[in-house]
């Protein structure tokens, strides 16, 4: 029950920052508003994309989200609560928890 709980502000941090919007074609062949994007500050977090290679392949949806940026904007708005040690450091809420389970 506690990781809801811990996981509140990393949803509330992404909902509240995080503009989502429809990719555009750029080049010939592509496709506009084929993927979205995840988007802060400018620059793009992830996408979703909806993915139909061949009349042989099944329909996929690919997800993908590049970790460092995201991670950027999660020490951005969520504070840190402690250091545990120059290696973990305790973020938020979960300094509450931290070392209890």
């Amino acid at each position: 029950m506690f990781h809801v709980f811990l996981n509140r502000e990393v949803v509330r941090a992404l909902s509240e920052n995080v503009e989502v919007c429809n990719s555009a074609a750029r080049t010939a062949g592509q496709v506009a508003e084929q993927k979205v994007l995840l988007r802060y500050k400018e620059r793009n977090l992830g996408e979703i994309e909806m993915r139909n290679d061949s009349e042989i392949h099944y329909r996929e949806i690919r997800f993908n989200m590049l970790k460092p940026k995201v991670m950027e904007l999660l020490f951005e708005k969520i504070p840190l609560a402690r250091k545990f040690n120059e290696k973990v450091h305790v973020y938020g809420n979960a300094a509450k928890r931290f070392g209890r389970w």
